[in-house]
């Protein structure tokens, strides 16, 4: 047992827990820079600096001793962490009237607290280049107070590594791969690094003048973007997605990509202007074309709810592709992944298709020395001696049999082809109508929110073809009528994500945005 003070209250604890950390959980205030509660704490900007039995001490990296006198307001602390304050905000260009998150900015929040109100040296200077080249982000280390957050979320939680830290003291700044244009980088555009920057060092494009966080509402919810249905926080503006941040309290734990992040936004601005209805107002517009002879296709881009409409709806239900049954065994989870040495993958890229569960390999790769094998960009001799926990990562049919690795036991993880490809199973069945040779009907009714995946061979025999689909970036001159259905952002619905979990989503609005 540890018992210590705490300006002059006696408190004692077991845990082995930083100043800070107890601090939160009594209730008293500490300002932080460099500190994120989610990454490793590096004592960098000595914001939250404590007194203890007469030394300065970083709070946020110090462990509690038995022992300990520790004092947090004194007159001298709020001196120096008013200084401390002043000197970042002399360092660079911290213009706040011009900076785009302004009034939502954490080092903004800090003059404030501080009773910052002028400054003692000379500030606004651009001294750096700011850089526009990436498509989503806008980097300007005029901006930055080096608290290396953007660093630390590229590398622990997101596994890329992209950001480092370049030169020395005032004339340091973040760089991308060693110096080239963040646009022209590995950069895979996850925005973690606008997450947790405390500045507006690196900003959203997409989200810039759209509404601060104070003026949105934010809705807890999970991406529909692709398999892995990370926890997202959606934050709306009347009939607007403003933004999309990861949510650390999920399941994934903060990890999310650029679809989940950009493109969900993007492609919901794009289509929120058409005519978008539910699927039973749709149905109910077209019930009266529908006879025994209708045939309804459907693939993995629509919830539970949605596909077990339409099979009660119409006579005959297929699959737009065929699906590997063997997903409906995936019974690993995500946080056993980080007890495997080894990876082997096949069929997809790591960043650009199921990019969260990329990070967690890229990240095994970097801070625990695994494996990673990608069959499609080596050939690879498999050695028996490869030992530890090992598992067999593939996209759709599995070439596993083509390779001797019967020396080593392996798990498999099935990906799916579209989001709810395991809830299209459960409720349709493996029935694609891509091997239905001699399918003759005279209505034919498609839906997908993503185009992507309509096939058109399939399409031309049928006499009258409808389309019901959200996302428009596709051919619809083959169909006689289209029809808008809503995203999924505007609906309840469910859905079973690559880990064989149901996973409920509530529209962020109160009434579909039509």
């Amino acid at each position: 047992m540890k018992v210590f003070k705490i300006n002059s209250v006696e408190y004692s604890t077991e845990e082995d827990i930083t100043i800070l950390d107890f601090l939160k959980k009594i209730g008293i205030y500490i300002p932080v820079l460099c500190y994120h509660p989610y990454l490793k704490p590096v004592g960098k900007c000595r914001i939250c600096v404590i007194k203890d039995r007469g030394r300065y001490r970083n709070s946020c990296t110090t462990k509690i001793e038995h022992g300990m006198d520790i004092q947090t307001h004194t007159p001298e602390l709020i001196e120096m962490r008013k200084w401390m304050i002043q000197f970042l905000f002399g360092e660079r260009n911290h213009y706040c009237m011009y900076c785009p998150i302004t009034n939502d900015c954490e080092f903004q929040n800090l003059g404030y607290y501080t009773g910052l109100d002028h400054f003692h040296f000379s500030t606004y200077e651009n001294i750096f280049d700011t850089d526009n080249s990436h498509p989503y982000i806008l980097f300007d280390n005029n901006r930055c107070v080096l608290c290396t957050r953007c660093i630390r979320v590229c590398s622990e939680i997101a596994g890329h590594s992209v950001l480092s830290e370049k030169g020395k003291g005032i004339h340091s700044i973040i760089v991308a791969d060693n110096g080239v244009p963040l646009g022209e980088s590995s950069c895979t555009s996850c925005g973690l690094c606008v997450q947790v920057c405390p500045t507006g060092t690196f900003v959203d494009k997409i989200s810039m003048y759209q509404g601060r966080s104070w003026e949105t509402n934010k809705f807890n919810s999970f991406c529909f973007s692709c398999p892995v249905g990370c926890g997202i926080e959606v934050y709306t503006r009347g009939s607007n997605i403003v933004k999309i941040y990861s949510d650390w309290n999920s399941f994934t734990k903060g990890l999310i990509c650029y679809k989940g992040r950009y493109q969900a936004v993007i492609n919901y601005r794009k289509n929120r202007r058409r005519e978008l209805n539910s699927i039973d107002d749709v149905i109910e517009k077209v019930r009266n074309l529908i006879d025994e002879n209708s045939v309804a296709v459907v693939d993995g881009t629509l919830f539970n709810e949605e596909l077990e409409k339409i099979k009660t709806t119409f006579p005959k239900t297929f699959t737009l592709y065929e699906v590997n049954p063997k997903i409906l065994q995936n019974n690993i989870k995500i946080d056993q992944l980080e007890n495997y040495q080894t990876f082997i993958i096949s069929g997809w890229d790591l960043d650009k298709e199921y990019g969260s569960l990329g990070s967690i390999i890229k990240r095994s790769k970097l801070h625990r020395n695994c494996r990673v094998i990608h069959l499609d960009k080596e050939e690879i001799q498999f050695n028996p001696q490869l030992t530890g926990k090992a598992i067999f990562i593939y996209k759709n049919f599995c070439p596993k049999q083509n390779l001797n690795i019967n020396e080593l036991e392996i798990d498999e993880l099935v990906l799916p082809i579209n989001t709810n490809d395991i809830g299209l199973l459960k409720i349709i069945g493996n029935q694609s109508i891509s091997s239905e040779s001699n399918l003759n009907t005279s209505n034919l009714f498609v839906f997908s929110r993503d185009l992507k995946v309509i096939n058109d061979r399939f399409i031309e025999k049928s006499q009258r073809k409808f389309l019901f689909t959200y996302n428009l970036n596709g051919n619809t001159e083959m169909f006689d009528h289209v029809f808008g259905i809503v995203s999924e952002f505007e609906t309840n619905g469910s859905f079973y994500n690559l880990f064989n979990e149901l996973i409920y989503l509530e529209r962020v609005f109160e009434k579909e945005v039509v």
